[in-house]
């Protein structure tokens, strides 16, 4: 066991996609004491063949919600429309602040080359949030509580 808790942190696209793609290694992590994160760019509001709309975007984040709970690792779904997500400036700052605010020692995301465009475009937000986080002057002021990030 490790003397400190270590922090995952895994960014999907969909509500499903972080459990689904990182579920068996959060439940390793959070069993020897880890601390992990689960957060959806997406608001998943078009991903059912019968659903969509607020009805479903209710159903996805009630699901994710009782998968972190199953899993003990908090569930964030953001409000960006699925089936449209785009890598903005907007969502970028959005990933820098997350990864600032958390802190992550481990960050998992979609391959860049993936099938879906809102997996791709999650990982070039991922991608490129993981270098500027690291740059005091974007979003400044945002720095979580561990120093690594600091200049």
């Amino acid at each position: 066991m490790h003397d400190h808790s270590l922090r995952l942190l895994v960014i999907g696209a969909h509500p499903d996609d972080a459990d689904i793609g990182a579920g068996g290694l959060a439940v390793i992590f959070r069993r020897l004491g880890h601390v992990v994160k689960f957060v959806s760019v997406t608001n998943g509001a078009v991903g059912h063949h019968q659903m969509s709309g607020q009805p479903l975007v209710a159903r996805r984040r009630a699901e994710a919600q009782a998968a972190g709970e199953i899993i003990g690792a908090e569930y964030e779904v953001w409000d960006y429309p699925d089936g449209q997500l785009l890598p903005t400036l907007e969502a970028r700052k959005q990933v820098i602040r997350l990864i600032r605010q958390f802190s992550p020692d481990l960050l998992l995301t979609h391959r860049p080359n993936d099938y879906h465009p809102d997996h791709r475009y999650t990982s070039q937000l991922v991608q490129d949030a993981a270098y500027l986080v690291t740059v005091p002057n974007i979003c400044p002021g945002l720095f979580g509580d561990r120093p690594q990030y600091l200049p």
